[in-house]
């Protein structure tokens, strides 16, 4: 059973109220419902008194989108913003003779999976995996199913974004196509139906959607296993479709 759960979220610098300030209280419920679904991986944190439980992933993966297909090494690794123009920098990478700045999905993410965790020491290993954006549905189900045995019990962060086209404001036909797209996408992450990830015609998302391939990651992470789907939110801000989401594996459900 290599993968038990996921999570997916996007990945606006939004979320990140000590780079943007207050920015309204639909990003406020975008941010809570991204951290309540990161919990729900499971991850254990030491705290000095208690053994991980058994159930526990044992690695958790970070997988976003990015220009390459390329992995980052975990020690050198630190999250960063300079190419969005903002000097801003996360976790203690960036003091590694390795430094590598995570692009903006990864740096989301690793800045939600220590900012949803309590008090203490993550115990898992984290791997940061980017993914290209415009990679085939092939290349993207194999990384994933790469990914999942990489560990007997591993934990997936996806990051990815939906529609960019999502309000009235946009053009009526791109407006239609990106409704449709979502819709897609939000059916098969409430029913956690991997396989329909994985099917996803790139196609469909040029210029829509910069999360698919992220999702096809995800797709090919979680092929022949069944898991209990969970919504957190399905919200349009600024705009944009931001889907956030939880999974977990059968037999882990209570």
């Amino acid at each position: 059973m290599p993968l038990v759960s996921a999570a997916i979220c996007p990945h606006p610098m939004m979320l990140i109220p000590d780079v943007v300030g207050e920015v309204g209280e639909g990003w406020d419920r975008l941010r809570a419902a991204c951290l309540e679904a990161v919990r729900q991986l499971n991850v254990p944190v030491y705290d000095g008194k208690h053994a991980p439980a058994a159930d526990a992933p044992h690695l958790v993966v970070i997988v976003g989108g990015d220009d390459t297909t390329r992995s980052f090494d975990p020690s050198g690794a630190y999250g960063s913003l300079l190419s969005n123009g903002i000097y801003w920098e996360y976790g203690w990478g960036s003091d590694s003779e390795d430094a590598q700045p995570l692009p903006l999905s990864l740096t989301l993410g690793y800045w939600l999976l220590l900012t949803a965790k309590p008090a203490g020491m993550i115990v898992a290993d984290i791997a940061f995996q980017a993914i290209d954006f415009d990679a085939s549905p092939q290349e993207c189900v194999a990384l994933g199913q790469d990914l999942a045995g990489r560990a007997e019990r591993v934990a997936m962060l996806v990051m990815g974004e939906g529609s960019t086209c999502m309000t009235a404001s946009g053009r009526e036909w791109w407006g239609k196509r990106a409704r449709l797209c979502d819709t897609k996408v939000l059916r098969a992450l409430e029913q956690a139906d991997a396989d329909a990830l994985a099917r996803l015609d790139p196609t469909e998302f040029l210029q829509t959607a910069t999360g698919r391939a992220a999702w096809q990651v995800l797709g090919g992470a979680g092929s022949g296993q069944r898991f209990h789907g969970r919504l957190h939110g399905d919200t349009a801000v600024s705009g944009l479709g931001y889907f956030v989401a939880s999974w977990a594996q059968r037999s882990d459900v209570r």
